[in-house]
């Protein structure tokens, strides 16, 4: 539901844009201050163009203003109402900062268009949040009226305006992982990010470990100053081969979130972080390579020796099922696989898998991956005993036909 309203919302975006020129001035000049209260939760939708109107060609100052909706008021409950005007195509609703007074200010969130249903005078109402997505705050709601694309004789109302603020609780953390063995650190990363836009991004998430035989081994990784770009910490202070259970809470001073730590998260619970990569089931990463949309396995958990068969990437922009078909060993490797990967737009035609015999081990594909090409990998290899084995992907390794050293 979020991503449908995003889409729409960045269309809408467009079609003003076609309608208007961009503002001198931009969003993220004019309500940092605001920002630093209300969360931030817009700083990466809107560098600009993010007003209800620009600056009016010589046709538009000629065209008579729509008059402005009537009768606005909206609850503290979220009720709305407001009385339609003549020639209205439809109507828009902009959440705006609370200095934001003027018709050419920039605005927040905005909600999808609202069809008129007459020819003025008509009732529309129902309640905010079926209209717009927002964040916790103070805000100045404005209603403009909009003629039709094709009406040239008339413009975009002046603004119907009403004060309104939303508080709530935040949400829990929802906390994953990577325990990167050739460095001996943890990643770990705030999943739910997005569902803070529409709260308040907590000022910290702190990502407790407790070793299950130690409790004096308990080691705290803070998340801090979070944003839509930042919602991962590293840290290097697990003692390798320690079990560990993980636990998270976020904290946040926002005036407007009611409950200033969350809930807390049981993150998981008897994790070993040993002589392999680590990885949690929605942790997201992407080596970048054809343009996001191929990326390495961080690990392969019981791997057929014999039989080779499918692997799947995950934890990735794109979910890359590598196939390894066995042949026979090449000087120096225990097991020597045909590699190949069917995942449209791109896919693998032919790469090797060499599980040399020191235990470790180097991927390659040969194929195109625009803008990249070719690449390869490295990283170690277990035997489990029992036809099986467990592969490690060192992703400081990665290499691709770009790079100099390739």
């Amino acid at each position: 539901m979020k991503l449908r309203k995003l889409l729409s919302l960045l269309l809408m975006v467009c079609v003003l844009g076609l309608l208007c020129t961009s503002c001198a001035t931009t969003a993220l000049d004019n309500i940092n201050t605001y920002y630093a209260e209300v969360g931030a939760v817009m700083d990466d939708w809107f560098a600009s163009s993010t007003s209800a109107d620009g600056s009016a060609t010589e046709s538009q100052n000629a065209a008579a203003k729509l008059d402005t909706p009537a009768d606005f008021t909206l609850s503290e409950n979220g009720d709305y109402s407001f009385t339609g005007v003549a020639n209205a195509d439809y109507y828009l609703v902009y959440f705006c900062a609370p200095d934001a007074t003027g018709d050419s200010d920039p605005f927040l969130f905005s909600s999808n268009s609202i069809a008129a249903t007459g020819t003025g005078g008509e009732t529309y109402s129902g309640n905010i949040d079926d209209l717009v997505q927002y964040g916790y705050g103070e805000y100045l709601v404005k209603v403009f009226a909009f003629p039709s694309l094709n009406d040239s004789a008339h413009a975009m109302s002046t603004a119907a305006t009403a004060s309104y603020s939303f508080s709530g609780a935040q949400d829990a953390p929802v906390v994953d992982y990577l325990w990167n063995t050739f460095d001996g650190t943890v990643d770990v990363q705030v999943s739910n990010i997005a569902d803070y836009m529409y709260q308040a991004y907590p000022d910290s998430v702190e990502v407790t470990f407790t070793n299950t035989a130690d409790s004096a081994d308990t080691v705290v990784v803070t998340v801090e100053e979070l944003s839509a770009d930042h919602y991962n910490a590293v840290s290097d202070a697990l003692t390798p081969g320690a079990t560990y259970d993980i636990t998270a809470v976020a904290h946040s001073e926002n005036a407007y979130v009611t409950n200033p730590t969350s809930d807390t998260t049981q993150v998981a619970q008897g994790v070993t972080f040993d002589g392999h990569n680590v990885i949690s089931a929605n942790y997201y990463y992407t080596d970048g390579i054809a343009r996001n949309s191929f990326s390495y396995p961080q690990y392969v958990d019981r791997f057929d020796l014999t039989n080779g068969g499918v692997f799947n990437g995950g934890n990735s922009s794109i979910s890359f099922n590598f196939t390894a078909t066995p042949t026979t060993a090449s000087a120096g490797s225990a097991y020597t696989y045909s590699m190949t990967s069917d995942n449209r737009p791109f896919a693998i035609k032919d790469g090797t898998l060499e599980l040399y015999t020191d235990g470790t081990f180097r991927f390659d594909q040969y194929s195109e991956m625009p803008p990249q090409g070719p690449s390869h990998i490295e990283g170690i290899w277990t035997d489990n005993g029992d036809g099986t084995a467990n592969l490690s992907f060192d992703h400081s390794t990665l290499r691709t036909s770009l790079d100099p050293d390739y």
